[in-house]
């Protein structure tokens, strides 16, 4: 069974958030990897059983028959994810995470749409989001640190002019895809480009 089309368009909304320079980029995208976790194994639920009440807590949707995560491992990562995030939401509003928790909770979203619908991130997944992913896997806890920097570099210095971007109009300020503020740019409209850099530092 595919996974349906509004979790395949979630993933991609994180994704375009984390890669973006827009403000609390990652405090928003963490909140929504927490609703796209919660939303996902409810929808997997309801598709099991079409009985099943949609308006439980977490803990009974990601132990709803037709679900049934591991409690170790998987289960107690999305679960700390969804305590870290109502603290964020309902305790403390200036909480926030680090890149690397964010990345983390991002593979776990991964996981857990693989978990309900097998095999989506190989074969729903477009190549951009599959780029993307090498990208949060480099900054997760499961990433080599010391590439990071060098990855950063290389993009920041990759010769991206010449490579189909049009020419500026008189007016027009430059945007540098290799720069972080604009990786999205360059992954979602660039991506052999990027898969390049991302391979010639052995980055999986």
């Amino acid at each position: 069974m595919a996974a349906p089309a509004e979790i395949i368009a979630s993933i991609e909304s994180i994704l375009a958030i984390y890669l973006s320079g827009i403000r609390h980029r990652d405090r928003a995208a963490f909140i929504l990897c927490d609703n796209l976790v919660e939303m996902s194994c409810k929808t997997r639920a309801r598709q099991y059983d079409h009985t099943f009440n949609a308006l439980c807590n977490f803990h009974n949707a990601w132990n709803a028959n037709g679900v049934s995560i591991e409690p170790d491992g998987l289960g107690q990562r999305i679960n700390d994810t969804h305590n870290i995030r109502n603290s964020m939401q309902h305790e403390n509003a200036a909480i926030t995470v680090e890149r690397e928790r964010l990345s983390d909770a991002i593979l776990d979203a991964v996981a857990v749409i693989d978990h309900c619908w097998p095999r989506t991130s190989s074969t729903q997944f477009s190549d951009w989001i599959i780029c993307a992913l090498r990208i949060v896997t480099l900054f997760s806890s499961q990433g080599d640190r010391n590439k990071r920097q060098p990855f950063e570099d290389l993009m920041r210095n990759y010769e991206w002019r010449g490579t189909g971007i049009e020419r500026l109009k008189k007016n027009e300020s430059p945007i540098e895809p290799g720069l972080k503020t604009f990786w999205y740019i360059a992954v979602e409209q660039h991506t052999p480009l990027v898969i390049e850099c991302l391979n010639s530092l052995e980055i999986d």
